[in-house]
């Protein structure tokens, strides 16, 4: 049987192949559904937050917008004569019920050219007059250079009187042409972001707005200028204009590792589709902040001010923890059946190869010839497996069948014979009559019949069948054929079935076997003789008999001779005697000497006979 190099067993296939499948499905399904969730919450969150970023852009603008309002409608009453902004009484009761609803208002008021300053506080609720701010008199020079202009907004600074940052909308004051000074409201920063709407949002969202990189709104604002900037009962006063513009902290400064981190922000790549639905101005960006993934969206607003105002909002890992246990959920779902298949894919593909794992067991069996271990395959809920394995368990039975057969009928027929038959196409049970130059052997026992007439009969046969036995091994094992056993007899022939070249070489060496058998051993208790006729020549092989009862047998005048020859050993003493045309047959002829030249019964003519020595018989 060949062996089986760098081969593939059909169950590591099938396996292979359902888990490939079942693997790369579920997984993929796994891989793009958990994609599009994370997308899909992605998207939802930075639309959620564009919106609500839109809100408190529009917030701030409408709230600087009324606060700009505000200062116009006074400039205008200041110009037209109608309010004396550096009366007291104006300030107490007209000023401060302008602000009264304002709650992110912390003061208004009027910083004159000589540095004086007077108005309404709010959070104190009454009329301030004191030297002005530092920064306050810095604007108020540039507007008397400016002139009669729009009310602006000014970037954020430290408002020493009232002791905040403060984003100031100014504006201009003229009566009569004479500059009266700059109108200032004052916005605290923290008050603007405590009203922003995405303040108050408790989603682990956090919002923020900067102007030029600086902080004016974020939840760590407040915290942060009580620990820098010193606003308990001490007070800060800047000494010089870029002290009081530089109080706002920076991007990196504040706490937020977020915005820290700002040089390593990168694009967030939006579908079309939520690109086209976004505002234009909306940028996301992402980050990695300690292995967690933070999305930070932006939206630029460089409109109504000098200094645009950037509005953002950042991601915290808890705005996804919802949609993050759903989808661990999709995950250990799809975990599970991703498992279940896999143990479906074996219980498959033990299923489908353990048959043809036993069917190719079975065959390589069948295929060393050993028809005893075949095994008897078990039935299988697979149909096509069921019946490979009936019609493998009816092959087996018939085979054995046919072996009970062959045995049977070997010890009836000669072995080459009963194989003739039983491979032949036709049901005759005949055997076709060959005409052939084949060699006869014929052995007879010496003095057995006297000896059967003092035995009892069933000794008789103990002892024939013992010989018979140990002799029909050694004619067989030179494929001689007996076609018959004549009481103590054998007759057996050579190259009557099939091609045998050496015949005559063959039968000699049977006969010389079987004198060295019968006087090297003994046959129940019994010492035997026996005597061989050896001789070749023309015959006819064939069935003979009634159509219900044949017999293989061979004809011819040579096997006649053959008989005669032993016969006449007891004439001639010796042990085998074989004709001259078996001696021109031999493939060593001088093995065999003349005996004697001999009138054989039915002849006309005398012919040579030849014996020959056999070692440790003859002397």
């Amino acid at each position: 049987m060949a062996k089986r190099h760098g081969r593939l067993s059909i169950f590591a296939v099938l396996l292979s192949g359902l888990l490939l499948s079942s693997v790369t499905g579920v997984g993929l399904s796994l891989y793009f559904g958990l994609q599009t969730a994370l997308q899909n919450t992605r998207d939802l969150w930075i639309t959620m937050t564009s919106a609500d970023i839109a809100d408190a852009e529009r917030i701030i603008h409408d709230r600087l917008a009324q606060t700009a309002r505000r200062n116009v409608w006074i400039a205008t009453k200041v110009a037209e004569g109608a309010i004396d902004p550096l009366s007291p009484a104006f300030w107490s009761s007209q000023a401060a019920s302008l602000i009264a609803t304002e709650k992110a208002i912390a003061a208004i008021g009027i910083t004159t050219p000589d540095g004086s300053f007077i108005g309404y506080d709010q959070h104190n609720q009454k009329v301030v007059k004191e030297k002005a701010d530092l920064y306050d008199m810095m604007i108020t020079s540039q507007l008397l250079k400016m002139g009669p202009a729009q009310s602006q907004t000014l970037f954020p600074y430290w408002q020493s009187l009232i002791g905040e940052a403060v984003l100031g909308e100014a504006i201009p004051l003229f009566q009569d042409g004479q500059y009266l000074g700059a109108l200032i409201q004052y916005l605290t920063l923290p008050g603007l972001s405590r009203d922003l709407p995405m303040q108050q949002k408790d989603d682990g969202r956090t919002a923020f707005i900067t102007v030029a990189d600086h902080i004016i709104a974020h939840p760590g604002l407040s915290n942060w200028q009580k620990v820098n900037m010193r606003t308990e009962k001490s007070g800060f006063i800047p000494k010089s204009i870029e002290e009081a513009t530089s109080v706002l902290p920076r991007m990196d400064q504040i706490g937020d590792p977020i915005l820290s981190q700002r040089a390593r922000w990168e694009p967030v790549e939006l579908g079309d589709s939520l690109s086209y639905a976004l505002d234009q101005r909306i940028d996301a960006s992402q980050v990695v902040i300690n292995g967690e993934y933070q999305i930070i969206v932006t939206r630029n607003d460089s409109d109504g001010s000098t200094n645009p105002i950037t509005f953002g909002i950042h991601f915290a890992p808890s705005v996804f923890e919802a949609e993050g246990q759903r989808i661990n959920r999709l995950f250990l779902i799809g975990a599970v059946v991703l498992l279940g298949s896999v143990i479906i894919a074996w219980v498959i593909a033990h299923l489908f190869s353990r048959p043809l794992k036993r069917f190719s067991m079975a065959t390589r069996q069948f295929e060393d010839g050993d028809l005893k271990a075949l095994p008897q395959l078990p039935d299988s809920i697979i149909s096509e497996f069921n019946d490979a394995a009936t019609s493998f368990n009816h092959m087996v039975h018939t085979l054995h069948d046919r072996a009970r057969i062959e045995r049977i009928f070997g010890k009836f027929v000669p072995p080459a014979i009963a194989q003739t038959l039983l491979t032949s196409q036709s049901d005759t049970g005949t055997v076709p009559s060959r005409k052939c130059v084949a060699t006869t052997l014929f052995v007879d026992l010496q003095g057995f019949t006297t000896m059967s007439e003092k035995a009892d009969p069933q000794d008789v046969v103990d002892i024939l069948n013992a010989y018979f036995a140990d002799a029909t091994a050694i004619i067989e094992a030179r494929h001689g054929i007996i076609t018959q056993f004549q009481g103590d007899a054998i007759l057996a022939v050579y190259n009557a079935v099939g091609e045998q070249p050496d015949h005559a070489d063959a039968a000699l060496e049977t006969a010389i076997e079987l004198q060295k058998l019968v006087h090297s051993k003994q046959f129940k208790g019994t010492t035997l003789r026996c005597r061989c006729g050896v001789n070749t020549g023309e015959l006819v092989a064939g069935s003979i008999g009634a159509p219900d009862r044949l017999s293989f047998t061979v004809n011819g005048d040579s096997v006649n001779s053959a008989a005669r020859l032993e016969a006449m050993n007891k004439e001639l003493g010796t042990r085998i005697l074989l004709g001259e045309t078996t001696r021109n047959q031999l493939s060593d002829p001088s093995r065999v000497t003349l005996a004697k030249e001999v009138l054989l019964r039915g002849r006309s003519e005398t012919t040579a006979v030849y014996t020959i020595a056999i070692d440790g018989i003859d002397a």
